[in-house]
Order: structure tokens, then C-alpha cells, then sequence
């Protein structure tokens, strides 16, 4: 206990305020919340390419642009995603000079491991990020609980050490939030949401 005493008086700051003839203590205590966040969306960029035959590859062949494009419409569209969902980012020139171009489009996380085993000449996944709706405000509500409860649980640790009762909440100050953005881009497809708040209890005798 004495141990864990000693862990916790690092995260607080306990201060005396003397008001006349009474003194008032406070004691300030860090709470932690986190939860693990699993993506329910996928941003992929599909990069197509013409195909050039060349005499090192036996069985190489001319494809066109236009001819990789629409096959790999084909394809997406049997998972639900129609060429109007492609954005262009991209047009280059390959070492070999052919045409090639790069689409960004969304999908379910359902779908991309199916997506992503699309073969296809001349059409390839170049990347993928994964997202993440933080817009929720019942889950910002449910860290926010969790965190108040962990800084009650510490101050009841400590008030029981120093023979004291914690009192009332006076204050409460958000430490760590990163809430507010509607979706969060990663290349994890999971993360860890965090929320980390500062209380000021009034301390009993």
C-alpha cells in the first residue's frame, strides 16, 4: 500500500489553502482513460498502369490504359465501388514510359481484404489507410466516466492512507482529449483512444 502511495503522489498535487482562522485541503489527482478503436472504413489508393510487352517476360503483352481501367471498374464493382467513388491523385510517366494513373476510393473494412486480393496486369493497391469515425460523442461521454472514476479510485486510495475523507468535486480540468476531428487517418488498423483529465477534490477531516 505504502508503495502504491508513493506511485500515486507523483500524479497529484496536494495544496493547503488557509481562509482566517480554517484551513481548507485539496487534493488533485490525474485520471486515465483509454479504449482500443477498431476501423470500420479503409482509404485505398489503386494505381493503374498500361502494360508494355517486353522481350524478358515470355508471355508479356500490350495492354492499354483504357483497357486495365475498365477491368479493374469491373472488378471494384462487384464489392459496391462505382468509378464515380474514384478520385484521380495522380499521373505520371513510368520508367517505361507508359501511362499510368492513381485513385483514391473508400470502402468498408468488410470488404478490403477482398479488394485487396484483386489481380488484375497493370492494376495494383499502392496503399491503404485505415479510418476511424471519432465524432462519437457517447464514446468521448464513456472515457470521460471512466476517467473520473479512476481519479475517484486514486483519491479514495490516498484519503484512506492519510486518514481522510475525500469531499466533493471542486474542479475538473481535461488534460487529453483529441476529440473533435470527425475521422482520424492511420495506417494501424486499430488504435488507442485516449482521455486524461485533472480533478481537484476537497479534502475531510
Amino acid at each position: 500500500m505504502k508503495k502504491t502511495l508513493q506511485i500515486l503522489l507523483v500524479t497529484l498535487i496536494f495544496s493547503t489553502t488557509i481562509y482566517g482562522q480554517s484551513t481548507e485541503r485539496f487534493i488533485r489527482i490525474i485520471g486515465n482513460a483509454k479504449k482500443e478503436l477498431t476501423a470500420n472504413k479503409a482509404k485505398v489508393q489503386l494505381t493503374i498502369t498500361e502494360q508494355k510487352a517486353t522481350k524478358y517476360k515470355e508471355d508479356s503483352k500490350d495492354i492499354a490504359f483504357e483497357d486495365v481501367y475498365n477491368t479493374a471498374i469491373v472488378e471494384l464493382s462487384k464489392y459496391g465501388i462505382a468509378e464515380s467513388d474514384l478520385e484521380v491523385i495522380i499521373q505520371s510517366k513510368t520508367y517505361s514510359r507508359a501511362t499510368s494513373k492513381s485513385y483514391y476510393f473508400t470502402t468498408d473494412i468488410n470488404t478490403l481484404e477482398d479488394i485487396a486480393n484483386i489481380t488484375i496486369d497493370g492494376a495494383k493497391i499502392t496503399d491503404i489507410k485505415y479510418l476511424y469515425d471519432t465524432s462519437d460523442e457517447d464514446l468521448e461521454t464513456e472515457l470521460s466516466l471512466l476517467a473520473i472514476n479512476d481519479a475517484k479510485r486514486k483519491a479514495k486510495t490516498i484519503g484512506d492512507e492519510i486518514n481522510m475523507t475525500i469531499g466533493k468535486i471542486l474542479n475538473i480540468e481535461v488534460k487529453e482529449s483529441s476529440f473533435g476531428t470527425d475521422t482520424v487517418e492511420s495506417k494501424k488498423n486499430e488504435i488507442t483512444k485516449s482521455y486524461r483529465i485533472a480533478i481537484t477534490f476537497k479534502l475531510v477531516d
